[in-house]
């Protein structure tokens, strides 16, 4: 992706341009969409997760400081986003079961999405899921956007130690989940 030309349209759009506008919302949105998938939302939400960034991202232009990333602008209004609909699908979950105790189905187990082939693959994706969601969207932004340091922070809207710290937590986890027997092997020194 080329961020000096969503910059460039950036700029135009927050003056005013409205083609302009049209053509970063192009360029970005399989970029953002990528991004809220990684952020453990399924196809659907992700794809509603986008569309919803790119309204509210024009609803705000004046909002965008000229100069300023873009991309991580659009970003960290994808995190919101995932945040939100996060929030929401708890919620409503919470509600169905509640609804089928009250009514005595106790069948709560959820239907899962097809998973990748590649069983490695699979199992990597599940063990970046169960991270926290600071320590997965760190991730997120660090290897998956392949932001640096100073970019993942503000996205996250944070200090860049804390993103420092959330990533090293995170591949310590990682590390752990995929690899038990290496990491028993090696023991837990990092207590103190």
């Amino acid at each position: 992706m080329d961020r000096a030309a969503v910059n460039s349209l950036m700029e135009e759009a927050s003056s005013g341009d409205g083609h302009a506008y049209a053509a970063l919302a192009s360029m970005v949105q399989d970029e953002l969409f990528r991004f809220a998938i990684a952020q453990g939302l399924d196809h659907t939400n992700a794809a509603d997760a986008t569309q919803e960034v790119l309204m509210r991202a024009y609803a705000r232009l004046s909002a965008w400081k000229p100069g300023s990333d873009a991309l991580a602008w659009l970003c960290g209004i994808t995190l919101n986003v995932v945040r939100e609909t996060k929030r929401k699908e708890l919620r409503q979950k919470r509600s169905w079961m509640a609804q089928n105790e009250r009514q005595g189905d106790q069948t709560t187990e959820s239907v899962r999405e097809n998973r990748p082939d590649a069983e490695e693959l699979g199992q990597l994706m599940e063990a970046v899921a169960e991270l926290p969601p600071r320590q997965r969207e760190a991730v997120a932004c660090r290897y998956l956007r392949r932001m640096t340091v100073r970019e993942t922070a503000e996205v996250m809207g944070c200090a860049e130690g804390t993103v420092k710290s959330a990533v090293s937590a995170a591949l310590e986890k990682l590390r752990d989940k995929l690899q038990p027997a290496e990491a028993s092997d090696r023991g837990r020194t990092f207590n103190g």
